[in-house]
């Protein structure tokens, strides 16, 4: 019996078939250099082809002069990655998947850019930077439309299969259909009908140049997120308008733009599962049989099966479960379930990305290498005695690697259950999802043989028994007390509050925010259920600097919903009784709080190595916050990295 038969099953597009009906989305790696296609923006998608995706998505490709965002924004308008397009749609095909190019311009969302100009459909501004664009005239929209075209029949010239034209997320495609940033006077604004002339000159021309079996794919949003946008309504309209046109081969649907919409476009740990599948299926009964794919927060097979089952799609696509793993569709089909990296839509990947950084993903140290989706550890040279010394993500990544490589590894936990710091995280609202990176890697350890010794600190004996050739300290951190204040019952680290959360209660509630990561907010959430009132301290002018920018604006609409007190610009100097006392750090006004029940804090922690002292001097490495109190990402990575050295 097939494992997840629907997901599995075939379906043609534009006369070809794809082998099943995952697809990996457009993803945005930052992985090109110079506006090239280097070897690691190559590996992203042919390792997916391998994992058993059957319609790869590229990332953007700039199909204008203007269009490019940044060195990382590879060129589909000239010949400067022909080779490269060929190389890639040569092995996808190999591997028995489509490669489909996502064409883009950004139109006035040239945000990155310190040169290029922003060219816009009407004089209106970007709703995230403020930038007024150059308008263009109706001249420079043929133009522009024929660059679209040009750069599909280049990529259909180097073997590919289709584009997606990238019609979402408030870029030029999305500037022409939606009302709120169309008020052109020609015969491109107006009506429906007439805002979706650029579209459907741009599909026209492309089939006309690249043959009906050329795939022109289109990504829109259902729900822009904005008043006076696309909504659901419209967006029913607009596709069955296109549909009718018989130049659209599939669609997609991208929700919200770069405004205080932006969260929709990434949805993070705090929406449900599967967040707008009741949209896809209402754009899947307006597409009059013209496939749609089914996107956003879709990160296991069992959601993507009830996708193609319930009738919500017929494509699923997926971007951040296929960056945790790229083998997640051949696992999934094999019935590998527990093998799959559990990708936990946190949108740490996304904010790297967004802050011009490569790609990177927690717990996928090898993405973007050859052979990333079946990567097979080398076996150590000499099989060693390793003890572990904590059990947070840090200690648990080294341990199980470490067995894999052939290691005899025992891991001491000091408390009763493994995870360490992440653990705690997870009792936080919204915030469950991250446990399933820490379950994950005990799978792995259970698997490879590791042996775990609960509630029990390693001690001089405890290597001497083990006989230990290498000690690897994976101890943690501790959070830093504020200055003026010191431990007392009413001032506590906001670790220690969220592991006895059932034991605070109360008026009045401060938490100081030095840390400005999401699970500070996450605490603010806590204490909002538990707290009459609760006051939100930072130092700082501005809250949420370590968030990235999509899940920053559902901590702020979390925040300010709960009606949180949040003071920025504030720093403690003393505490008293129940009296708090800050000062500005810029005006240098001194004020109090009174009547205070609880402090919490979240800040800079500090590394605990507080038994390497006593134990005795073997081959000893330290790792994750112990080393160097840092991310998840260098934590895990971090011991990941020091097991292939033993």
């Amino acid at each position: 019996m097939t494992n997840y038969p629907k997901l599995f099953s075939e379906i043609k597009i534009a006369g070809r078939t794809l082998r099943n009906r995952i697809c990996l989305c457009a993803t945005v790696t930052n992985f090109a250099k110079a506006n090239k296609i280097t070897e690691e923006w190559r590996n992203f998608l042919i390792e997916r082809a391998r994992g058993g995706a059957a319609l790869l998505v590229t990332e953007i490709i700039a199909v204008d002069p203007e269009a490019i965002a940044q060195s990382s924004t590879v060129t589909g308008f000239d010949q400067t990655n022909e080779e490269a397009f060929r190389t890639i749609a040569r092995d996808v095909g190999e591997e028995e998947a489509l490669i489909i190019g996502q064409l883009w311009h950004p139109g006035r969302q040239q945000l990155w850019h310190p040169t290029k100009t922003p060219i816009g459909v009407s004089n209106l501004p970007d709703p995230y930077s403020g930038t007024v664009p150059h308008v263009m005239d109706t001249k420079e929209v043929y133009r522009v439309a024929e660059a679209y075209i040009n750069t599909a029949k280049r990529l259909a010239d180097c073997g590919f299969d289709g584009v997606e034209l990238h019609g979402a997320h408030g870029y030029l495609i999305t500037q022409f259909l939606s009302a709120a940033s169309n008020i052109r006077d020609d015969e491109f604004g107006g009506d429906t009908v007439s805002r979706t002339l650029f579209i459907r000159n741009i599909a026209q021309g492309i089939k006309e140049a690249c043959g009906k079996n050329f795939i022109v794919g289109l990504k829109m949003p259902a729900d822009e997120g904005v008043e006076g946008g696309v909504d659901p309504n419209e967006a029913e309209q607009i596709t069955g308008l296109l549909s009718a046109t018989n130049n659209f081969d599939y669609f997609s649907y991208g929700q919200g733009n770069f405004s205080l919409s932006l969260e929709n476009h990434v949805p993070d740990l705090y929406f449900r599962e599967g967040h707008f599948i009741d949209l896809h299926k209402r754009m899947r009964a307006a597409a009059n049989g013209v496939p749609v794919m089914a996107l956003g927060r879709i990160g296991t097979a069992q959601l993507a099966e009830d996708v193609i089952e319930n009738g919500n799609g017929d494509l699923v696509g997926m971007s951040r479960a296929l960056i945790t793993d790229a083998a997640l569709p051949q696992k999934a089909q094999l019935g590998d379930i527990k093998d799959i990296r559990p990708c936990v839509f946190d949108n740490f990947s996304w904010g790297e990305i967004h802050l011009g950084k490569p790609l990177t993903e927690h717990h996928n140290p090898y993405l973007g290498k050859k052979d990333e989706a079946f990567f097979r550890l080398k076996p150590a040279e000499f099989s060693k005695r390793v003890v572990v010394a904590g059990s947070g993500p840090a200690g648990l990544e080294a341990a199980w690697v470490a067995a894999a490589r052939g290691h005899g590894v025992t891991l001491f936990c000091a408390s009763p259950d493994l995870g360490g710091s992440l653990m705690t995280e997870s009792a936080l609202p919204g915030r469950s999802d991250m446990a399933q990176i820490i379950n994950h890697q005990i799978h792995l350890g259970n698997t490879y043989g590791v042996e775990y010794v609960l509630n029990h600190k390693v001690t001089r004996s405890d290597i001497a028994e083990y006989g230990a050739d290498t000690l690897v300290l994976a101890t943690g951190s501790v959070q830093r007390l504020p200055n003026g204040l010191n431990d007392s019952k009413k001032v506590i680290s906001a670790r220690s509050f969220v592991r006895n959360a059932d034991q605070y209660t109360g008026n009045t509630a401060v938490l100081i925010d030095e840390d400005y990561g999401a699970a500070t907010y996450g605490v603010a959430d806590l204490l909002a259920e538990k707290y009459k009132k609760v006051i939100l301290l930072t130092s700082r002018p501005r809250l949420a600097g370590n968030v990235n920018h999509c899940s920053a604006i559902g901590v702020f609409k979390r925040l300010y919903s709960a009606n949180i007190d949040i003071r920025p610009a504030q720093e403690t100097i003393k505490f008293s009784s129940d009296e708090l006392t800050v000062r500005n750090p810029f005006s240098k006004i001194i004020s109090k709080i009174n009547y205070v029940d609880l402090i919490i804090y979240s800040t800079p922690r500090i590394s605990v190595d507080d038994i390497s002292s006593e134990l005795p001097l073997i081959d000893t490495h330290f790792i994750g916050d112990c080393r160097s109190p840092r991310n998840l990402l260098a934590a895990i990575q971090g011991g990941h990295a020091l097991a292939l050295e033993l």
